[in-house]
């Protein structure tokens, strides 16, 4: 992915309240949940195509019964800062899948401009 995409997805997410680091083929995106919690998720991709695949399973696969259940104690109440009601934390669990959803929807819509002729390289000018 080159650095004028990288930097439009990092853009989008931004607006979108999201905090986004990009290495070597991967992004982070993190942000908190209406309760607090600090979700995020790490994302391989090398080519928008990839991102925008990506994104859409994770949210499309995004189990909040199963994501709840994680942060739910022996006796059903949420631990390690998670809401203390099994309800509260199933709610936030549909928010973390919004808020997947809402920026799967925004990166959809990036595109990629074709280079102009003064945007090419020399090496590409020169075949």
């Amino acid at each position: 992915m080159d650095k004028r995409t990288i930097k439009k997805v990092i853009d989008v997410a931004d607006s979108l309240g999201w905090s986004v680091t990009h290495n070597k083929g991967e992004f982070e995106f993190q942000k908190f949940s209406p309760a607090g919690q600090d979700f995020n998720m790490c994302i391989p991709a090398v080519s928008l195509i990839e991102l925008k695949d990506e994104l859409y399973g994770r949210w499309n696969d995004f189990d909040c019964s199963e994501e709840a259940h994680v942060w739910l104690d022996d006796s059903g109440h949420g631990k390690n800062g998670a809401p203390y009601d099994m309800k509260d934390l199933y709610e936030d669990m549909e928010a973390c899948q919004d808020m997947i959803e809402e920026l799967y929807d925004n990166i959809r819509e990036i595109t990629i401009e074709p280079r102009t002729t003064s945007q090419k390289s020399i090496r590409d000018q020169t075949r």
